[in-house]
């Protein structure tokens, strides 16, 4: 049939044959599997034709392994019938371009359990259908009870630790471990069940079905149990359970708080989490998404609700009240691509779903009122509060995605709650529009487009000040009294901007050689935290090759910090709306991330070094 379809006389018909013959031997193997499978000892039991066998001196595990050897035998013979003409007229590049051998033995195992789980499971379903004994309401009660509460615990198992495990490149670890343990405790508990049939019923079929469901039932029931408490084990992880910290960390603009997330230890899988580095208290929280109020006494988070029968991609919001460190599900639905905001005192939450922006009073988070929603017609846009009753909107675009702009979708807009409505305060230009930034207090807007840094207001987007032309992935700072640092790589070294004000820079610093550079928070007043690397990777070589440093930015002098720092919220300038306040001395100034993962605060005046998550503690 292969040679046929591919063509005799054709390089590859040789595969073709081989194709086919494996299709045949696949149905002949599975095929002999239920049939015998389901005959062998469930139906000589029901029919007493097994006291055959006990009416001479053989032991059970004789009568027992000798059936499902002979199954087993009589199930793999048709299939290598069929196998081997084929691979016997196939040229050896052919066999292995089929068979991929490098794979070979894992597949042969494979194929063998599969095999011998339907040999066994046609048994013990034949075993609970033909043997017509009381021990059949135990099995239809157990088999439903198991299977739904294995599909809650596997619910909570994938919610809580597999999909957090995506981000951090774990699951691929863990999910064939699971699998193959899974395949395992079946296989071997219907195995064990069949030879308790044998062992303990002997002739006797509502014995012999009592044995089976006893042994079958007690084993994948001891399973269950095993599966649910690593279930809750995985779910009452701790962000002390961390291993690393993978990525970066946001932080509260004010107080002790991050949000982060990480691989956790001894396999459960991953997880986010609010941390207080004060405290060591931690709530789990199920996205990478939270976001804090600029007091740091609330944050707020979506997470996508999770089921086997969910059909609609929703997600629910959820605020914690940092203060009593406790959590609460605030009652409201979006989409799961849905983004949130607080005012900055936490009691306004502003969700932003599709082209709808609504805002609602959460001053109690469990009781959310809506205070105005409003339709954004140009999305997408970032947006942030300005004060407790402002929501500004700003476009923030790709670069390859400049040409389709329109007008709209260049304006500022402004939103008013307690009026509900809308103004259009600004608009940039297409061709000069930059990648932008909102400082917190809503004052300016900071633009980054190649090499140019630009600082625009906040409300009209006029052109204040460009900051840098020259600088390559320039970052910066709001420093305390209104200053601003900016850094970047001019040529093959990191460059420190100081500016006091919209003016011309005060100083600029060379900070030696680099590829790439992060700016920290001001860890103590004028004093700026600054980490530069060889290499613009972000690999394992370039997680160890970090040097830390410290700009007097009053001065201009450079002092060395600690290797392998880096500023725990490297990547907040990339993926928040809002840049982190200007203040001196802030808990997050002194958080750090080490080569090895691990959450570190540093004591700039001592350079002592306390690791809080992660790493060895």
């Amino acid at each position: 049939a292969g040679s046929l379809a591919y063509g005799w006389s054709k390089p590859d018909a040789a595969e073709g044959r081989i194709l086919a013959a494996l299709v045949v031997a696949a149905t002949f193997s599975f095929a002999f599997a239920l049939l015998l499978g389901g005959s062998v000892i469930a139906s000589e039991t029901s029919e007493r034709r097994i006291s055959f066998f006990f009416s001479r001196p053989l032991p059970a595990v004789a009568i027992w392994g000798g059936k499902l050897l002979a199954v087993l035998f009589l199930t793999f013979v048709p299939a290598a019938l069929a196998l081997v003409p084929a691979f016997a007229t196939g040229a050896t590049r052919a066999n292995q371009n089929v068979l991929q051998l490098g794979g070979a033995p894992w597949g042969v195992l494979g194929l063998f359990l599969v095999t011998l789980f339907l040999i066994l499971g046609a048994h013990a379903t034949v075993t609970i259908a033909r043997l017509r004994s009381p021990w059949v309401a135990l099995d239809l009660l157990l088999a439903p009870a198991l299977v739904l509460l294995s599909a809650a615990f596997l619910r909570s198992l994938v919610r809580d630790g597999l999909i957090p495990s995506l981000f951090f490149s774990t699951t691929f670890d863990l999910i064939p471990r699971l699998v193959g343990l899974a395949a395992f405790v079946l296989v071997a508990a219907l195995a064990a069940a069949s030879y308790s049939q044998v062992a303990a019923g002997r002739t006797d079929a509502r014995r012999a079905h009592g044995a089976f469901s006893v042994v079958l039932w007690g084993i994948l029931g001891t399973a269950t149990a095993a599966l649910g408490g690593y279930a809750w084990w995985v779910a009452a992880a701790q962000a002390t359970d961390l291993e690393t910290v993978g990525g970066g960390v946001m932080t509260a603009p004010r107080g002790p708080w991050v949000a982060l997330g990480g691989p956790l230890r001894a396999g459960r899988g991953a997880g986010f989490f609010l941390f207080d580095t004060t405290g060591n208290r931690s709530l789990r929280i199920r996205s990478g998404d939270a976001v804090f109020s600029k007091d740091g006494a609330r944050a707020a988070w979506t997470e996508e609700r999770f089921g086997f029968f969910e059909r609609e991609r929703k997600s629910d919001l959820f605020v914690a009240d940092l203060a009593s460190a406790r959590a609460v599900k605030a009652g409201l639905a979006c989409s799961v691509w849905c983004r949130a905001g607080l005012s900055p005192s936490g009691r306004t939450l502003a969700v932003l779903d599709d082209s709808t922006l609504s805002a609602y009073d959460i001053s109690d988070p469990s009781k959310a009122r809506q205070l105005a929603a409003f339709r954004v017609e140009a999305q997408p846009k970032a947006f942030a509060f300005t004060d407790e009753d402002t929501i500004r909107l700003f476009a923030q675009f790709s670069e390859k995605a400049r040409a389709g702009l329109t007008p709209r979708q260049l304006e500022i807009e402004e939103i008013s709650l307690p009026s509900k409505r809308s103004l259009v305060t600004g608009r940039f230009e297409r061709e000069t529009f930059p990648h932008l930034r909102m400082t917190p207090d809503g004052r300016f807007l900071v633009g980054t487009r190649d090499k140019r840094f630009t600082l625009h207001d906040g409300r009209t987007g006029a052109l204040l000040a460009t900051l840098s032309s020259e600088l390559e992935a320039p970052k910066m700072r709001f420093l305390s009294g209104d200053r601003m640092a900016v850094v970047g790589i001019a040529g093959a070294s990191a460059r420190l901007l100081f500016f006091e004000g919209e003016k011309a820079p005060a100083r600029s610093i060379d900070l030696g050689p680099a590829a790439s550079v992060v700016v920290g928070g001001e860890i103590a007043p004028g004093r700026v935290a600054v980490a530069l690397n060889p290499f613009q990777s972000n690999d394992e070589r370039s997680r160890r090759a970090w040097k830390l440093a410290f700009v007097d930015v009053a001065t201009g002098a450079v002092s060395s910090g600690p290797d392998g720092l880096v500023p725990a919220d490297r990547f907040s300038w990339w993926f928040l709306p809002v840049l982190s306040p200007g203040e001196a001395g802030l808990p997050s100034a002194t958080l750090f991330l080490n080569a090895e993962g691990a959450l570190v605060r540093l004591d700039s005046a001592t350079m002592k070094k306390e690791i809080l998550l992660g790493g060895r503690r």
